[in-house]
C-alpha cells in the first residue's frame, strides 16, 4: 500500500512539473511564432524586435521545471534567439532560425504547452531541408517568405 501511495505521489509531482513547464513555455512559444511570422513577411526589423521579446520570454522559463533532457535546449534556444536579435540581415536571421526551430520543437515536444504543428520545407537550409513550428496548419514558409510562401508540409502535430 505504501508503494502505491509513493508511486501515485511521484506521478502527481511529475504531472505538476510538466504542467508548470508547459505554462512557462507558452509565452516563449508565442514569441517564437512572432519571429516566424516576421521571417515569413521577410521583415528583418520586426524579426529582430520579436527575437528580443523571445529572448526575454525564454529567460522567464523555469529551467528547473523542465525535464532534465530539455534544459540544454532552453539555453541553446536563448543563444540562437539572441543571435537573431543582433542582426538586421534577414538571411542571417533565417540561418539562426533553423537551429532555434530545432530546439523549440524539442522543447515543445517535452512540455506540450498547446497545439503546434511541425512544418518542413525540403528546399530550406541549402537543400538539406529544415523544420519550424506553427500555431496554424496552413504552411507559411519562414525560410523563403514570399519567394516560396507555401513551400512545405505539416509533418507532425504536437
Amino acid at each position: 500500500m505504501k508503494t502505491i501511495r509513493l508511486t501515485i505521489t511521484a506521478l502527481s509531482l511529475t504531472f505538476c512539473s510538466l504542467t508548470l513547464s508547459a505554462q512557462s513555455l507558452t509565452p516563449a512559444l508565442s514569441a517564437y511564432y512572432s519571429v516566424k511570422d516576421a521571417l515569413v513577411a521577410t521583415n528583418a526589423g520586426k524579426a529582430k524586435t520579436e527575437a528580443q521579446s523571445l529572448v526575454a520570454a525564454l529567460g522567464k522559463v523555469d529551467a528547473a521545471a523542465l525535464p532534465v533532457s530539455a534544459r540544454p535546449l532552453l539555453s541553446t534556444a536563448k543563444t540562437q534567439a539572441a543571435a537573431i536579435a543582433k542582426t538586421s540581415d534577414v538571411e542571417a536571421q533565417r540561418k539562426q532560425f533553423e537551429g532555434l526551430s530545432t530546439n523549440m520543437i524539442a522543447l515543445t515536444k517535452a512540455t506540450k504547452p498547446g497545439k503546434a504543428y511541425v512544418q518542413y520545407c525540403p528546399m530550406a537550409a541549402g537543400g538539406k531541408g529544415a523544420s519550424w513550428l506553427s500555431d496554424k496548419r496552413e504552411v507559411r514558409n519562414p525560410y523563403y517568405g514570399d519567394k516560396m510562401l507555401k513551400c512545405g508540409t505539416v509533418k507532425e502535430e504536437i
